[in-house]
């Protein structure tokens, strides 16, 4: 078995093999030197290892004890390789990791949220199930347990019985958006950049006009 080191990724300690790592650490290498001449580099950089790292934690969850090649391998292919920037390249096989991107919308399932929770994840699964303000969906069970004295029981019910979102699959089906892959992710970096771009074009016609009319 391989030597398992700890490393830190999207802010999270991960454990991992030591084999998987540098997998890793060359993909994410091959990334910075596809992204070296874009804008906005080191925001997408951060951005995909914040990505890598949801995933990672998503097979620890499930059980594993470390990371592994086979998973590191798994989580490139969902993300992408860097010669797929070219809208050109055909698309790879699906793996265990991709297999909950569908190409049609999915009906929502009920499971609680373990990313958005006050104390379980009940009421913000509930609210991503009907997609509507989780704050609303505490202030009906505020009232519950005010008014009637039954939300508590009823909180307690719906805990035990609504499983958790531990898989980006189960993920994907409690709010119904699917994973971005890092050409998503580098869209959407550009979209705020031309958009910063745009205001501050804006402001600066402002201020010229501002003083124009000091005159």
């Amino acid at each position: 078995m391989q030597r398992i080191i700890q490393i830190t990724i999207g802010g999270q300690v991960i454990p991992i093999e030591e084999r998987a790592y540098d997998g890793l650490n060359k993909y994410i290498t091959s990334l910075e030197l596809q992204f070296a001449g874009e804008a906005g580099k080191d925001e997408i950089i951060q951005d995909i290892e914040n990505r890598i790292a949801e995933l990672f934690n998503a097979r620890l969850q499930a059980g594993a004890q470390a990371i592994i090649s086979s998973d590191v391998q798994k989580v490139i292919e969902t993300l992408g390789y860097p010669n797929e920037l070219n809208e050109d390249t055909p698309p790879k096989s699906k793996t265990s990791y991709q297999q909950y991107i569908p190409t049609d919308a999915v009906r929502r399932r009920l499971y609680r949220n373990p990313h958005d929770k006050w104390v379980g994840g009940v009421c913000s699964g509930i609210a991503s199930y009907f997609d509507i303000d989780p704050v609303l969906v505490r202030l009906i069970l505020l009232v519950a347990i005010l008014t009637f004295g039954i939300g508590i029981v009823a909180y307690l019910i719906a805990w035990a019985i609504i499983p958790e979102a531990r898989t980006p699959q189960e993920m994907y089906y409690m709010t119904g958006v699917p994973p971005m892959d890092f050409k998503t992710m580098k869209k959407n970096m550009d979209h705020e950049l031309q958009d910063l771009k745009r205001r501050g074009e804006e402001m600066s016609r402002d201020l010229k006009d501002f003083f124009s009319n000091k005159k």
